[in-house]
């Protein structure tokens, strides 16, 4: 058990490298006929909709009151009771329970529930303990109880959104927008919470089911970890037809690496390419033969990287061997003219043991070290994430592993039941780079709307979550007059609520990237402003004259007002410009302008304290691609 810690989002970014799929190249998209299509289903489930599926509200609460016990009595008999009171004041179960038992409001209950689903979702750790998550599946079937409580307006609720979306998806284009797909998302949810329409739900998500992340490797960067020389000299103790062989034998040449195409797997072809070289001399009898040899040896192997560990193929060996006999000594020339005439002979027999042997030995000693490799256990990628996306109730991403003859991927799908992933293919990097990353919009919204949709966060809080995302900004401050930095430095914090359909904005659109916040109230002091806002930053990717890559924030940061028209009062005006100020310090002007070291601790040596910087940055079709290159 932990105790209670501060609330603060960890980032989508950070997940980013570690989630994973299959190669893609980008495909049609999103074709009328399959949008009007599905608009059909979607008008044919409104007018069928079955209350008696809606989730009850008392088999709901219920359901609550017994998982608050639960983890109450867990948490007092699992820890000790300094850390169990610290546990129950911060899931402050009394409220909730109170109305519970009584006939208050159904909407005071679900805003209680609310209250504690907030508290249930965040990065302290305990969060991701069956017992908490639980609760928490049970708070939100709670609230979607309250929501569906009365079954006639329920009904013309849920076919109402149908028949919407339905329209709406009739006027969607091939390619949906960041919008679009929210707006899809969410009733794909209404109905995945009510019960209802199971096979539009399907055929959506099935639609909608492309990967939405990627990481990819290049073959540059596999070959620098495999890429070496060798030269190896053995003594050679032997004995061919008789004869007993003393020298040394010698081998230069490579190992390389090649990927090779594969589907589930990566699959890197291990390959030695050498020369032999030998000096030796042979003892029959008392006639002494002085030799020499030169060859050439080819071993490869296919090596299967799975999540579950490495397996290898049987190598496959090749070798040639011409070996001269340079001196026959003997003290008698008799002697040495008999044994020149047998060792011409039985040369053939002799080179071909000779090559056998070499193919076995060179073959035996690749295997072994290849060997080594495969006994490596293969490493948990997710164990350091797992915990984390129990408790910001995230699902575990699928995904898939493959390669290329340039590259090796990992594509994944982030998503819960009730979200949507990508309709359209990742695209491809067509740049060369050592390793990119590649994020769908999709991913960014089904990350972050657990953990911020309708939920309230004050500055200090805000500040700590786009800390913790990963990209570790230094914002570069804009000068300000002497009047202007006495009054900010007068501002009191702010706080803002997020709204419940995308409250991150994250759109790859046209070679921009546009970022913010989506907000449906902001306060600071005693001024207040209730108003749908969109806070957001617009940026361009910009090469700078060493050739890095980086993206740099077009003009200011836009504060907009969708929907209900931009004319404010003088007050409200003014609370607009201190949001844009406080903001133009979370949205910094250039973003990736760091080079990405590895740490010291990573195991693989090669890589050890290596810096790459971004060479490829590309924003089209909802996808931010970021490519990297290694420059030292």
């Amino acid at each position: 058990m932990h105790r209670v810690g501060p609330l603060l989002a960890p980032t989508f970014f950070a997940l980013a490298a570690t989630f994973v799929g299959a190669p893609s190249v980008l495909q049609a998209q999103w074709s009328a006929s399959e949008r009007d299509q599905l608009a059909q289903q979607m008008d044919d489930a409104a007018a069928n909709v079955d209350p008696d599926k809606f989730p009850g509200l008392d088999e709901a609460s219920q359901n609550v009151s017994a998982s608050m016990a639960k983890a109450e009595e867990f948490l007092v008999r699992q820890t000790d009771a300094e850390n169990a009171a610290a546990w129950l004041q911060y899931l402050d179960f009394g409220p909730l329970r109170d109305i519970l038992g009584t006939e208050d409001s159904a909407v005071a209950a679900a805003r209680e529930a609310i209250d504690m689903r907030y508290r249930l979702v965040g990065t302290t750790p305990g969060l991701e303990l069956t017992v908490l998550r639980n609760l928490r599946s049970d708070l939100e079937q709670l609230i979607e109880a309250v929501r569906l409580r009365d079954p006639d307006r329920a009904k013309d609720l849920v076919a109402k959104q149908m028949t919407a979306i339905a329209e709406k998806i009739r006027e969607m284009d091939d390619s949906p927008s960041a919008d679009d797909v929210s707006t899809l998302g969410a009733v794909i949810g209404l109905l995945k919470s009510s019960g209802q329409a199971d096979d539009v739900v399907q055929s959506v998500r099935n639609r909608f089911g492309r990967p939405n992340m990627a990481v990819l490797v290049g073959e540059s960067t596999v070959q620098s970890l495999v890429n070496r020389a060798v030269d190896q000299t053995r003594p050679v103790r032997d004995c061919i037809l008789g004869t007993r062989i003393v020298g040394n034998a010698s081998l230069n040449g490579f190992v390389t690496a090649d990927l090779v195409p594969a589907l589930g797997e990566f699959q890197i072809q291990v390959a030695l390419t050498g020369c032999v070289s030998s000096i030796n001399t042979g003892y029959n009898g008392p006639v002494v033969l002085r030799t020499s040899g030169v060859g050439s040896v080819y071993v490869s192997r296919v090596l299967h990287i799975r999540e579950s560990g490495v397996a290898a193929d049987p190598a496959m060996v090749q070798a040639s061997l011409r070996t001269n006999i340079d001196a026959i000594e003997h003290r008698m020339r008799l002697v040495r003219r008999i044994a020149r005439k047998k060792a011409a002979e039985q040369k053939p027999g002799a080179d071909r043991i000779a090559v056998e042997k070499l193919r076995t030995q060179v073959g035996a000693q690749f295997v072994k070290e290849t060997d080594q490799a495969s006994a490596i256990t293969a490493p948990d990628v997710l164990a350091k994430v797992r915990p984390i996306l129990k408790r910001l109730s995230l699902d575990e991403p699928t995904r898939t592993l493959g390669s290329t003859d340039q590259e090796l991927f990992i594509d994944s799908t982030l998503r819960r039941s009730d979200q949507l992933a990508s309709v359209v293919s990742r695209p491809f990097i067509s740049n060369a780079f050592d390793a990119a990353v590649q994020i769908h919009e999709s991913a960014i919204d089904n990350a972050v709307m657990p953990m911020l949709a309708g939920r309230t966060l004050r500055e200090g809080e805000l500040a700590g979550f786009v800390e913790n995302t990963g990209l570790k900004i230094d914002p570069k401050p804009v000068a300000a007059t002497e009047d202007e930095s006495a009054e900010d430095d007068d501002e009191e914090p702010f706080e803002i609520t997020f709204a419940r359909l995308r409250p991150v904005i994250f759109e790859a659109r046209d070679q921009t990237l546009r970022v913010g916040v989506r907000g449906t109230r902001f306060a600071q002091g005693s001024r207040e402003l209730k108003r749908t806002m969109e806070i957001t930053a617009v940026y361009e990717p910009a090469r700078t004259e060493d050739g890095t890559m980086l993206l740099l924030r077009k003009d200011d940061v836009e504060v907009t007002f969708p929907g209900s028209g931009n004319r404010l009062s003088v007050s409200q005006a003014g609370l607009k410009r201190t949001i844009q100020n406080k903001f133009a310090k979370v949205f910094p002007e250039v973003l990736l302008d760091r080079t990405l070291t590895v740490p010291a601790t990573v195991e693989m040596e090669a890589l050890r304290g290596r810096s790459y910087r971004p060479e490829v940055i590309d924003a089209k079709d909802g996808w931010l691609s970021i490519g990297v290159a290694a420059i030292n």
